[in-house]
């Protein structure tokens, strides 16, 4: 017995100590840099664009900017850098809710043009202030959800979505596809948009936490056409 221990001891001791291999993290995403982050000149109207997912529009450099909006960008899948061209949605405060604008940008280098999805004329901000930089988002989102909506594609209702702090959600239909997507929340309205539902129009939802913990979540735009969603909070949900 005498003999074992030390040896117990030495195993105990290469185990701690010969590890040369980090442990993975839970989800190996990179935050993607958000290419607004700062201050805009519109042509005399300065807008704001803030890391935490808000921003606001003044008529002066300085402000004082208001809480006017909220935003995102999506500019396809697994994106690190900065995109200098994809598309910013904007979730506008309104008497009748939240109004959505999904703009394709591009940018070179001080100027980004704007061009309105639905028509309109190019907007054009230069930049004052700010640089690249993450998003870090606060809601009761953030996490692992399993879901399960009243939708019919494939025949199958189950999936996973994982909602992060940097406007990205990553979703997987279970057994047909996975995709990433961005996101931001005003209040309780939800947007989402970019390989979600093949959709070039942003998916609008109003979500409500229902008594037994799981939030139930209804879409409101004309197309795609309208679902419903049941979001249930797990430690891990199923991937790829």
């Amino acid at each position: 017995m005498k003999k074992i221990l030390p040896f117990l001891l030495l195993i105990t001791l290469c185990l701690a100590a010969c590890k040369e291999e980090p442990d993975l993290p839970d989800d190996p995403h990179v935050y993607m840099l958000n290419s607004f982050i700062g201050v805009w000149n519109a042509g005399g109207e300065y807008w704001q664009f803030k890391s935490d997912g808000t921003g606001g529009r003044a008529a002066a450099e300085k402000g004082l900017f208001p809480n006017d909006f909220s935003f995102f960008v999506y500019a396809g899948q697994d994106v690190r850098a900065a995109p200098s061209e994809g598309s910013l949605v904007i979730l506008d405060d309104s008497d009748s809710g939240v109004v959505v604008t999904h703009y394709v940008f591009s940018i070179a280098q001080n100027k980004a043009a704007l061009n309105p999805s639905g028509g309109g004329g190019t907007i054009t901000l230069e930049r004052v202030s700010g640089a690249p930089y993450a998003l870090s988002l606060t809601n009761p989102l953030i996490g692992e959800w399993s879901a399960q909506w009243t939708g019919n594609h494939g025949g199958n209702n189950t999936w996973s979505l994982k909602y992060r702090a940097d406007g990205t959600v990553k979703a997987y239909h279970h057994g047909l596809h996975q995709f990433e997507n961005g996101y931001a929340m005003r209040g309780n309205i939800l947007v989402i948009f970019g390989a979600w539902r093949f959709s070039i129009e942003p998916v609008i939802a109003e979500i409500n936490k229902l008594e037994d913990g799981a939030w139930q979540v209804s879409e409101k735009q004309a197309s795609p056409a309208p679902v419903e969603w049941l979001y249930t909070k797990v430690a891990a949900a199923d991937w790829l």
